[in-house]
């Protein structure tokens, strides 16, 4: 925040705001300011000392989230820190991209790692350019235009879109890309081109094995060129992108008794973050296009997806961060457009898998490096979950690949890769997983609060201040939230699924007062500008033995029970009540929440940041 910002007392209960200042240092931390603000990719966290590595495909293939969640998560925190991170992340990409408009990673001597490290044949090193990559690199350029109000961003996104149109295969009445084998799937190679326009065979193409995720990431950024510009010919190209991947041939369970079935709902399996990323972007053009049918297929398919997960705490048995950013994206899209009301299942993700996802204790990544091998800086072998090594793609490190300076402080805010066996954070951190982690605190933190004229909705109990109203929220220390009213006549308060209507109590100036009731929402009308409305209900606490599932893998299903205590939607603590894995691992360890169990929040000073008028991250 700047100097002298005003502040609140607010209840100290989860923060989206915090976690988001907190993301910056995590995005901040994980580039080489030396090297064009490059991202790092994975940090190993388990090793001493710890350690970060480059790897190739960073900056066409992650560079653009990080240009879109700096803006999302500078937008809703209103803070000032890493400011010249961002300026120099900004300006080294608005010099990449003043080529042909699509950003690439380039041949470079001081980059010996642009292919062949997880991305990439050896043998064919040229500047490429992921073309998924390029469609978040629009949303991001979208994003800076709303907040700056600055036509340049404008600008770079018309030549941006117009040269993805130029590069797109149309036949008949779809279109794609090819996966010609240069760099990141799905990448255009600058010098050679296109030297074969062939379909993907199927669902599992390229290094990632997730053909529908990096056909589908452009529409997102093409459909926002659309609204912006008008020109049909873009919404015409996401149409014909959309009628590429909905091919059966890319769907379907694989335990389903009719796959062909499935294929026709959204069901998929694999890549569980690519197939997530893919209804995201089918839905980013079905709620543009009005299509109904693409509408509940992706509803069906997020649907699927929760069916693959334990729904008290939105994890499987490896759950990777950047899926739980897309679910939670998900959720909160599908209930604004009324296609069911998944508010409860978007605050079970931000609870109980988001914001465990993220690195927030310095103490207990510095435990968990010093319990891990010595490995000194630049060895000829790696720490564990160093894939350079255990998948032989390097015999040592690359010059300039790897850095341990201050790598634990730089972590904080950051993701790890994985949430694994509904216990434990993974000692890996990986950079797609920070940018898509973090934005979905920007999510959730934008849906708990809107409005418009006099009438004001809070879909979601998280602090929150807004030009309608300010939340505090004391869940899940105890059951009561507290709104105080600022322009709203009219408001409108979901109350949890957990939430008995009948015991819920509600006073307004200390006066008890009976709500009018729409489905799970309480309302309120003549509501007086300084009214403060309190919402009170029991929060019983309970323990509860829970099965973790593994996607994928009918041979492993149910080996994995722990126990948890829950308070309300928000876990506690968990035990081990069976665990096929046998021995604890040295890991730093989910749901470690004693405070919790109090009975009353403590106050804590925040920032008091109000926001007119957020960023706009999809459209209905």
């Amino acid at each position: 925040m700047q100097p002298h910002a005003p502040t609140m007392q607010v209840p100290a209960s989860l923060d989206l705001v915090a976690r988001a200042r907190l993301g910056l240092n995590g995005l901040a931390g994980s580039v080489n300011p030396a090297l064009d603000h490059e991202p790092y990719f994975v940090t190993l966290l388990n090793a001493r000392p710890a350690y970060m590595v480059h790897w190739s495909s960073m900056v066409s293939g992650v560079l653009p989230k990080f240009v879109e969640t700096l803006a999302l998560l500078r937008c809703m925190s209103g803070s000032s820190d890493h400011l010249e991170m961002e300026t120099g992340l900004l300006q080294s990409v608005l010099n990449n991209i003043a080529g042909d408009g699509l950003i690439y990673d380039r041949r470079r001597p001081d980059r010996p790692w642009n292919v062949g490290v997880g991305y990439g044949r050896k043998n064919w090193d040229e500047d490429y350019s992921c073309l998924a990559g390029d469609g978040r690199l629009l949303c991001g350029l979208d994003y800076y235009a709303q907040a700056t109000g600055d036509e340049l961003w404008v600008r770079q996104m018309q030549r941006t879109a117009e040269r993805m149109l130029e590069l797109a295969i149309v036949k008949d009445d779809y279109a794609y890309y090819p996966n010609v084998g240069c760099g990141n799937d799905f990448s255009y190679p600058r010098e050679s081109g296109w030297v074969n326009t062939d379909e993907p065979a199927g669902p599992q193409e390229g290094s990632e094995g997730a053909t529908t995720f990096y056909l589908g990431l452009p529409i997102r950024g093409l459909i926002r060129w659309y609204l912006r510009s008008g020109d049909d010919r873009f919404l015409r190209l996401c149409r014909q992108f959309a009628n590429f991947i909905v091919q059966p041939r890319y769907w379907g369970g694989a335990v389903e008794q009719e796959p062909a079935f499935g294929a026709e709902r959204g069901h998929f399996w694999g890549h569980f973050h690519g197939n997530l990323a893919a209804l995201r972007s089918l839905l980013e053009f079905a709620l543009v296009a009005n299509d109904f049918r693409l509408k509940t297929f992706v509803r069906d398919g997020y649907e699927w997806a929760w069916h693959q997960l334990n729904p008290r705490l939105g994890v499987d048995i490896a759950l990777e961060s950047c899926a739980i950013g897309d679910l939670v994206a998900l959720g909160v899209q599908l209930s604004s457009a009324g296609l069911g009301d998944f508010w409860d299942q978007v605050d079970v993700l931000v609870r109980n898998a988001l914001a465990e996802a993220q690195i927030t204790d310095l103490a207990a990544i510095t435990r968990l490096s010093e319990a891990g091998p010595v490995r000194p800086l630049g060895s000829a072998y790696g720490a564990p979950y160093d894939a350079r090594f255990t998948h032989s793609l390097l015999k040592e490190p690359l010059p300039n690949q790897e850095t341990s300076d201050r790598v634990l402080e730089r972590s904080l805010g950051s993701f790890v890769w994985q949430l694994v066996n509904g216990k434990y954070q993974t000692p890996v951190g990986v950079q797609c997983c920070t940018a898509n982690g973090n934005q979905g605190f920007y999510y959730a933190w934008e849906a708990a609060v809107r409005g418009a004229g006099d009438t004001a909705t809070v879909n979601l109990f998280f602090n929150r201040f807004s030009p309608w109203l300010d939340v505090f929220s004391h869940l899940p220390y105890e059951g009561r939230v507290e709104i105080q009213n600022k322009r709203a006549r009219s408001l409108q308060v979901r109350i949890p699924g957990w939430v008995k209507p009948s015991a819920l109590k509600c006073s307004v100036n200390g006066v008890l007062v009976e709500p009018g009731w729409c489905g799970r929402y309480a309302t309120f009308a003549d509501l007086p500008a300084t009214a403060r409305l309190t919402l009170e209900f029991p929060q019983a606490q309970e323990t509860v033995e829970l099965m973790i599932p593994f996607l994928n893998a009918r041979q492993m299903r149910g080996l994995v029970r722990n126990t948890y205590t829950f308070k309300g939607s928000t876990c506690l603590g968990v035990k081990d009540t069976e665990n096929v894995f046998s021995a604890e691992y040295p890991w730093v360890k989910l749901y470690q929440h004693p405070e919790y169990r109090q009975g009353q929040a403590p106050l804590v000073t925040a920032p008091y940041h109000v926001v007119e008028r957020p960023i706009a991250w999809y459209q209905e």
